[in-house]
């Protein structure tokens, strides 16, 4: 049996909770209407299974498609067709709440966004070479955390250095997560890629200019410019490079 990453395993639970919490999320619209359901089962049901349908549906195409616009109509409808049903009150608008809510989390649990398989093999730690390029190094560490070591990457620029957890860079490639910040206790570091950030941000700001998706460095003592800028092959042989690292 294969070993789970600790990111692996995250996500694992993270269905779990996301597929329990929309079982409950039924659970209790049925427990609240029960009077609705002994008097007017269409009253329950019809709402129901249209939020149901509704919130799984939007979600899931918004999800697959990468789609913001559709995420927000998911919400958007959800929020105005509950409060038109609970003005006429021709079927149950918390019923419709509440499904619409159980949809979204159990499409989210039953399909998750799969990131890419990496193909790149894994190096021992204390193998792996250091890397440079754009004017940045990094080099293969540990860190601890109580009594807890982890695989860390101190990458150094000309503002200093600072230590990023592997599994959380790892999971920035696998575009998990937009932005990642170094370890608590290290000088505060954000790796980030260019256009995520709104423009009026203060990574906007300092970003303002370059290429969407360039790889950059933001020191939070000097935030009005990048640390770093990691382009074109450097930002591909960088991501390589994590990538050899162990996470666990």
């Amino acid at each position: 049996m294969a070993t789970l990453t600790t990111r692996e395993r995250d996500r694992r639970a993270n269905r779990y909770l996301l597929g329990t919490i929309a079982v409950v999320a039924v659970i209790t619209s049925a427990v609240l209407h029960r009077p609705v359901l002994s008097s007017d089962p269409v009253a329950f049901w019809l709402p129901t299974a249209a939020g149901l349908a509704y919130g799984s549906g939007l979600w899931f195409l918004g999800a697959r498609r990468d789609s913001k616009w559709l995420s927000n109509l998911t919400w958007a409808g959800w929020l105005v067709v509950f409060w038109v049903l609970l003005w006429t009150k021709v079927v149950s608008g918390p019923a419709w709440f509440l499904a619409v809510i159980a949809g979204g989390l159990a499409v989210t649990a039953a399909f998750p966004r799969k990131t890419k398989p990496s193909k790149v093999d894994k190096v021992p730690l204390a193998a792996a070479k250091p890397w440079s390029g754009s004017d940045v190094t990094a080099e293969p560490t540990i860190h601890t955390f109580g009594r807890r070591t982890v695989p860390a990457v101190t990458i150094t620029t000309r503002d200093g250095a600072t230590r990023f957890r592997v599994s959380e860079l790892a999971g920035f490639f696998d575009k998990e997560t937009d932005t990642v910040e170094s370890i608590p206790g290290e000088r505060l570091t954000f790796l980030t890629r260019v256009g995520v950030a709104a423009p009026d941000s203060v990574i906007g700001e300092a970003t303002a200019g370059l290429p969407d998706d360039t790889l950059v460095l933001i020191d939070e003592k000097d935030d009005s410019r990048p640390a770093a800028v990691i382009v074109d092959e450097d930002a591909v042989t960088f991501e390589h490079w994590v990538r050899t690292l162990p996470e666990d």
